[in-house]
């Protein structure tokens, strides 16, 4: 398994190169103008569209990819003209790295380390960007001397018209891929419902059980209570006998909370969800998480099953869970990577979650899913427990009639397979 994250950091690399050289060769095709060997080139249309439908790729390696490959096409054909002189090419093509350096650089600054994104942020970042990055390469070729006012205003209206335009045909694009959703936002705010709602149901299931717990100390506690009174001692009596009542009015707050969350996050209420659509939200939430820690993190997903899931809540936490122990394992790993598979037979399900991060010591493989471990602590000290592994699992069999397996190399990577019964996925019922 750890070997398809291999083919998926070469298949990362291949988007890479192949966006190089698309805005390389389009960088060749533009007119001369303000200053010698400047070129209004169609490049800073086609870069943020590659980026904007690219937002996994890490703009700066992006960036460098194309400072390399652009000024190997123009330095080839200013060379093989010989439409002038060997400095000049230099000069030129070192003016190329500097755009598209500064461009992608800034845009990873102002947009791409951003937590939440939107479309109007994207194109006020690429006029910023393509008119910052204009400057830069202008000053480069002018050997610094000031620019005229006409100069800086013909830099922005260039910039302007290049970043409409961009922005035009990638947001038409994007449009017609979301027929049904009327805008990124009520988009974002629909997969942050079902991730939150998918906490609190799995909260709420968990709860339930809790209740048995509860109502035996209530039990054990009366029991006390009546022995205690048999044998004459009233003050350990008294005690008893309000251990029973607080921890019976907990039972009656937790029975009051499960009726009205239990209620409102019932899936017989909802559509059953598309399997697709549950991972889609899935990566998609969880790609908010690795931009807000930072890291760098391609998320990639390979699925072959096309089922509708009644209790989709469940299958989300399993799989957020699974993800975000992958996010937490790669940390500021460079070039992490996350893969899941969904794949099926006439039987089960099977999914898979795969990272190349630290990996699980072998002293530590048969403690993951008992209940209440964690290696994940925060400042001050104190755990960070959250659903759990244990729990988990816990879903995976009662729910899915299902399982979850590990296995893990030190520093190569860990892989979450998880089992799960296809009937019991895709019928309704607790």
């Amino acid at each position: 398994m750890l070997r398809n994250l291999n083919f998926l950091r070469y298949r990362k690399y291949q988007r890479i190169i192949i966006a190089s050289i698309c805005v390389a060769l389009a960088s060749q095709i533009g007119v001369n103008a303000l200053v010698p060997g400047n070129i209004i080139a169609i490049s800073a249309l086609a870069l943020p569209l590659f980026l904007y439908f690219n937002q996994d790729l890490n703009p700066l390696q992006l960036g460098l990819a194309i400072a390399l490959a652009s000024p190997i096409f123009r330095g080839f054909y200013l060379f093989i003209t010989q439409e002038t002189t060997t400095s000049n090419v230099l000069l030129y093509t070192l003016a190329d790295i500097i755009f598209f350096a500064c461009y992608t650089l800034i845009y990873y600054l102002l947009y791409w380390r951003r937590t939440f994104q939107n479309n109007i942020a994207f194109f006020l970042t690429i006029i910023i960007c393509d008119y910052l990055a204009n400057i830069a390469e202008l000053s480069f070729l002018n050997h610094f001397h000031p620019f005229t006012l006409h100069i800086i205003q013909a830099l922005f209206i260039i910039a302007l018209c290049r970043s409409t335009l961009a922005f035009a045909l990638a947001f038409g694009v994007h449009y017609v891929r979301l027929l049904t959703v009327s805008s990124d936002s009520h988009e974002r705010q629909y997969y942050h419902f079902i991730w939150v709602a998918s906490a609190v149901k799995s909260e709420v299931y968990f709860m339930k059980k809790t209740i048995n717990e509860i109502e035996r100390v209530t039990k054990n506690a009366y029991l006390l209570n009546e022995r205690l009174k048999d044998e004459q001692r009233p003050e350990e009596q008294a005690i008893a006998y309000k251990i029973a009542q607080h921890v019976h009015e907990i039972k009656h707050s937790y029975q009051n909370v499960i009726k009205g969350l239990g209620d409102y996050f019932d899936d017989s209420s909802n559509e059953p969800m598309l399997m697709h659509d549950i991972l889609k939200i899935v990566t998609s939430y969880s790609q908010m998480i690795i931009r807000k820690k930072k890291a760098a993190i391609n998320l990639v997903v390979q699925n072959q099953v096309d089922a509708k899931i009644p209790q989709h809540y469940y299958l989300v936490t399993i799989l957020s869970n699974l993800i975000l122990n992958g996010i937490d394992a790669i940390e500021k790993k460079p070039n992490g990577e996350i893969l899941i598979q969904v794949t099926e037979d006439a039987k089960w399900v099977y999914i898979s979650v795969t990272d190349n991060g630290k990996g699980i010591p072998a002293n530590l493989i048969n403690l993951i899913f008992k209940p209440g471990f964690s290696t994940k602590f925060d400042s001050s000290g104190d755990i960070y427990r959250g659903i759990g592994l244990s729990s988990v699992q816990t879903i995976a069999r009662e729910q899915f009639g299902g399982q979850i397996t590990v296995d893990s190399t030190p520093e190569l990577g860990t892989t979450f397979a998880v089992t799960l019964d296809r009937n019991k996925l895709t019928t309704t019922g607790e």
